[in-house]
């Protein structure tokens, strides 16, 4: 355990402030080619480890859900992985049509076959890359992502006007608490504002 928490801390924090000061280094060959091979290094035994986790992955989700005031008829997962967060926002927003979208083939593999008969209609996974999306502009009204890299340009592009974005992570919580006016600076670039950020659980 004590190993995890020195990466984190000596690792993943320092990473983490230099993204969101310089946001570019997420376009570099080499960030890239590692989005493309750890999610498939890791997709067999992701399920479990969110299982049997310390961590209650839901709670930072859940409470953002409960922020969104506009119910959204059209929600993007961007890096869904094997589906977390686009499963949990089924549920949440009853009405809505959840589209989950990934690079690892073998994650979205994984993603559906989770899918109920009952669900399908309202459910659906695609290949996809977060930096490059082929979906049409302002195609979503709430778009959501879970410890993952997000590429804001292209997010904004996929959001209908007053539409929403949640991100939420399981790590480095302070990191981005201090970070909150690098972030809001980042966030008006791209024509966004803070709404809420927080550590919660």
């Amino acid at each position: 355990m004590s190993n995890v928490f020195n990466l984190k801390k000596y690792f993943m924090t320092p990473l983490i402030k230099l993204i969101i000061k310089h946001p570019k280094l997420m376009e570099s060959k080499i960030f890239l080619k590692a989005m493309l091979i750890f999610p498939e290094k890791i997709s067999k035994s992701y399920d479990l480890k969110l299982k049997h986790s310390d961590i209650d992955y839901q709670a930072a989700l859940s409470y953002a859900f409960g922020l969104i005031k506009r119910k959204p008829q059209k929600i993007l997962d961007l890096c869904t992985g094997t589906g977390f967060a686009a499963f949990m926002a089924l549920k949440y927003f009853q009405d809505s049509i959840i589209t989950g979208a990934d690079q690892s083939s073998k994650m979205l593999e994984m993603a559906k076959g989770k899918i109920e008969a009952s669900d399908s209609k309202r459910i659906n996974f695609d290949f996809g890359n977060a930096a490059k999306l082929s979906y049409e502009d302002e195609a979503f009204d709430l778009i959501i992502t879970s410890n993952a890299p997000i590429y804001l340009k292209e997010a904004v592009r996929v959001l209908s006007r007053g539409g929403d974005i949640i991100v939420t992570y399981s790590f480095g919580g302070a990191a981005f608490i201090n970070a909150e006016s690098d972030i809001m600076s980042l966030l008006e670039k791209n024509g966004l504002h803070l709404v809420n950020l927080k550590n919660v659980g």
